[in-house]
């Protein structure tokens, strides 16, 4: 078979795993394979069966290498997983260039890199730069400037976890392999520019996990996990009429309505219960039952999300943006603007307006494949992070003189505005 040195991402949820295989493009990425499986061994943000979850893992690679005929995965790959166990930290980084230099997007690689001061960081996104010390810009490729500061947010994750993800693709031949923030790349597979500029909640909302995450400023500056999913309706469901979870599932995503005024009261469906027996049931008395579990789970990441407008007054969001398979459930948008206030819509590559991700259009409007085209989107945004587990760090030549980095603490004595001092205070905060 023919290597192919393409990008990999591979998102494991407790319900499905999704996996995805593209080439770079001159604007950004192609998909040409894609693959969804069932999930085994992974649950509430927890691996409990890394055998199984490894065959999981296995299975939707080999549909992905079935998908490629005579090409063999290879390259990159980018794992993300509904975990609680990342945390943000804000640093500033430090680069004099000795002389006046155009800001390359190698340039900014080396800030990235050489933030990792520890191997519990994961990844590192540059939210704003500072030039010669006086002039603010969010972007500095093409620009000229002798110093160059910028404010970056860490994504930490303890070694022990992160072992235990990349030992699930132990054997396969990629070249480098990156762990992803959940909540981050659900957030860029279906938000847009305005919104994350604006100030937006983005809701991903799994089968066993609600992922909270808040944008302002075009940065995050929160995110919050909560250990709760559309199994808790499912289950629900399936008490109340004695079915069994698959056809509890049918029920939730196809007859029901979370705003149940709109059905007409004596709308039946035929239910088959667990004697085998087919009865016949009001779609409203369905849709009333998971309308109190979701308002009930939403009114929760409510509180969440007072956390974070309470540790930064500041942060007035648009509105919220529901994505995950949960989007999916009719009416959800309804009860959530209701329950935060707010306006409410689904979410989906389609609508998050981005370009960058070409190929498997008949996915492109399913939320539940958000974090697949986010991982691309922020891959191209950002770049491959070099960690210490790449081991790809450059050695300065002997002969070159270096440009002095220098990278300190918001939290020391770092000169920096008001607004920024607040979201590192938030940020010590999280987790």
């Amino acid at each position: 078979m023919v290597k192919v040195g393409g990008f990999t991402v591979v998102d494991i949820g407790s319900y499905n795993i999704k996996a995805a295989f593209g080439e770079k493009t001159a604007d950004g990425f192609k998909i040409l394979s894609y693959s969804t499986v069932k999930s085994n061994g992974f649950y509430g943000g927890q691996i409990i069966d890394a055998v199984g979850l490894r065959a999981s893992v296995g299975e939707a690679l080999g549909e992905l290498q079935t998908q490629l005929m005579k090409k063999s995965l290879s390259g990159h790959l980018a794992v993300t997983a509904s975990e609680n166990l990342f945390s943000l930290e804000l640093s500033k980084v430090i680069k004099d260039l000795g002389r006046p230099e155009v800001i390359s997007n190698a340039r900014i690689q080396e800030i990235r890199n050489e933030a990792v001061k520890s191997q519990d960081i994961v990844d590192v996104i540059p939210v704003r730069y500072t030039l010669d010390g006086e002039r603010k810009v969010i972007n500095p490729i093409s620009m000229t400037t002798s110093k160059i500061s910028a404010d970056v947010v860490k994504v930490k994750m303890d070694r022990f976890p992160q072992n235990e993800l990349m030992n699930l693709f132990q054997g396969y031949p990629f070249d480098l392999i990156n762990i992803m923030h959940p909540g981050l790349i659900a957030s860029e597979g279906v938000l847009t520019e305005n919104e994350k500029n604006r100030g937006i909640i983005c809701l991903d909302f799994g089968y066993s996990t609600f992922k909270l995450t808040a944008y302002m400023d075009g940065m995050p500056i929160g995110y919050k996990f909560i250990p709760l999913g559309v199994e808790k309706i499912i289950k629900d469901i399936a008490t109340i009429f004695k079915v069994s979870y698959p056809e509890a599932e049918r029920l939730l995503f196809y007859h029901s309505n979370l705003d149940y005024e709109k059905l007409n009261e004596n709308e039946m469906v035929e239910i088959v219960d667990f004697s085998k027996a087919k009865k016949n049931v009001k779609k409203r008395s369905i849709s009333m039952a998971a309308y109190a579990r979701a308002k009930e789970m939403l009114s929760l990441s409510r509180r969440s999300f007072n956390e974070i407008m309470n540790a930064n007054p500041s942060f007035n969001p648009i509105g919220i943006v529901i994505t995950g398979g949960g989007a999916s459930i009719p009416g959800i948008s309804t009860v959530a603007g209701t329950i935060f206030n707010m306006v409410s819509r689904n979410g989906t590559y389609i609508s998050s307006n981005n370009v960058i991700v070409t190929g498997a259009e008949d996915i492109m409007g399913v939320s539940v494949y958000g974090p697949l085209f986010g991982a691309y989107i922020y891959t191209y945004k950002y770049g491959k992070l070099e960690t210490a587990k790449s081991g790809a760090f450059t050695t300065p030549s002997p002969t070159t003189q270096q440009p002095v980095t220098v990278e300190k603490a918001i939290g020391e004595k770092v000169q920096s505005d008001s607004s920024l001092k607040k979201l590192w205070d938030f940020l010590k905060k999280l987790v």
